[in-house]
């Protein structure tokens, strides 16, 4: 069968499918019919950027009314030409990169991700051998596999570790140091007046990365399910947010100004000892996933603006054994920098909004200290409770969890130098 026959098949297929009554599927069903629909739109994306980059090569547009290949693609899929000049971009970059082009049908695969990985490979130094350029880019393809878009972009930025560990320290320190001067240049703040029937004041502005990081940690820990009231329970998460940010500003130190005093969030950061002492400079990162170049580490960490988990250097006895049923704030931080939040599969929710569960039940002898603690949001720890999900501990310390027959865990992107 020809191209054009077998995408008129597959529309048939597609269009008898939307015709059913989906509301008389089952849930098994449903989550069935997702997958593979998605499977289809992941082949039909790839097949539609391999035609773009051939009719770009060969003026195919002439063929039509359109004037240029961008117009065409701009009318048949419906965008605008900006967003059609990068879609014959992510094509062609897509042809240069064999290994992008072969895994971009695969499950958990996108052509966002597929930019990702080219973005990168196109702001790779120069002097790199073919070789390293190839183990680079089967990196990229493997973590895409497993990787949310989001942790991707994050791992996109030290690409190149895969072959040169410091190297890539020094891009990601500059690159920081760059952006968090920028950053600071276009922080900005406004209020307005009272609106005359509410009484409400509107505000608003933007900030730095880690500056929101810390507003957010404080936030979320007034928001969070863990801190939810009988009183706030029925609160809009917005409405939550809005009377958490209220008690934070109204709860300010009068006397903390002028005097390096200060207000700050305890923001943990993950940072080695050598660049706490200033002896290198290796980025850290925040528990929301935001890189800190080391100048601004060492100056958060100076005013007690962070709590840094520092790598190689002495720490708080973590194993607390039988003695304690709950988990110590210290072990709940020592969790949060190894689980970076609820660790149950394609799981987004933060440290704060977890809880730390035992893998082997306190009640049946089991120890409250790290081994046998991770943590779970609390949808999925009803959930590992209800459906008895079995909990192991991989050769590198993560959690994996049995689901269908299969240990699965939570993917995140953790820089080789950590």
């Amino acid at each position: 069968m020809d191209v054009v026959g077998g995408l008129r098949s597959g529309q048939r297929f597609l269009a008898d499918a939307r015709s059913r009554d989906l509301s008389a599927l089952s849930s098994e069903q449903l989550a069935a019919e997702v997958a593979a629909v998605q499977a289809l739109r992941r082949e039909a994306d790839a097949l539609h950027l391999a035609l773009v980059a051939a009719a770009d090569r060969s003026d195919a547009h002439r063929a039509t009314d359109a004037a240029s290949l961008t117009a065409l693609v701009a009318t048949e899929s419906g965008v605008t030409r900006r967003d059609a000049a990068k879609e014959i971009r992510l094509a062609h970059r897509i042809e240069a990169a064999p290994r992008v082009r072969e895994a971009l049908a695969e499950p958990g695969m996108s052509t966002t991700k597929a930019a990702i990985v080219t973005d990168a490979l196109d702001t790779l130094p120069t002097g790199l051998t073919v070789e390293q350029r190839d183990l680079v880019e089967a990196d990229m393809v493997a973590a895409a596999r497993v990787m949310t878009a989001d942790q991707l972009r994050r791992k996109a930025r030290r690409a190149i570790e895969v072959v040169d560990v410091e190297r890539a320290d020094r891009i990601e320190n500059d690159q920081l140091t760059r952006d968090e001067a920028a950053q600071r240049q276009q922080r900005e703040f406004w209020i307005g007046r009272p609106d005359e029937t509410t009484g409400l004041v509107p505000f608003g502005g933007r900030t730095d990365a880690v500056t929101a990081d810390m507003l957010r940690a404080v936030v979320e820990s007034k928001t969070s399910p863990r801190a939810t009231t009988d009183e706030n329970a029925r609160l809009r998460p917005q409405e939550k947010a809005g009377e958490a940010f209220a008690e934070i500003v109204r709860h300010l130190p009068r006397d903390g100004y002028g005097n390096h005093g200060g207000v700050a969030a305890t923001l943990v950061v993950t940072v080695d000892e050598q660049t706490l002492r200033g002896q290198t400079d290796r980025a850290g990162v925040t528990e929301h996933g935001t890189p800190v170049s080391a100048g601004q580490l060492r100056k958060l960490a100076c005013n007690a603006g962070i709590l840094p988990v520092v790598m190689n250097g002495p720490s708080q006895v973590l194993d607390e054994g039988r003695a304690k049923r709950h988990h110590t704030a210290a072990q709940r931080i020592a969790l949060a920098q190894r689980d970076q939040g609820c660790a149950f599969p394609d799981c987004d929710r933060p440290p704060g909004w977890t809880e730390a569960h035992h893998v082997i039940p306190w009640s049946h002898g089991g120890p409250t200290d790290l081994t046998s603690g991770v943590l779970l949001c609390s949808h999925h720890h009803h959930r590992v409770h209800d459906a008895h999900i079995a909990i192991r501990f991989g050769d590198d310390g993560l959690p994996e969890f049995r689901l269908r027959d299969q240990w699965r865990r939570k993917h995140r992107y953790r820089p080789l130098a950590a």
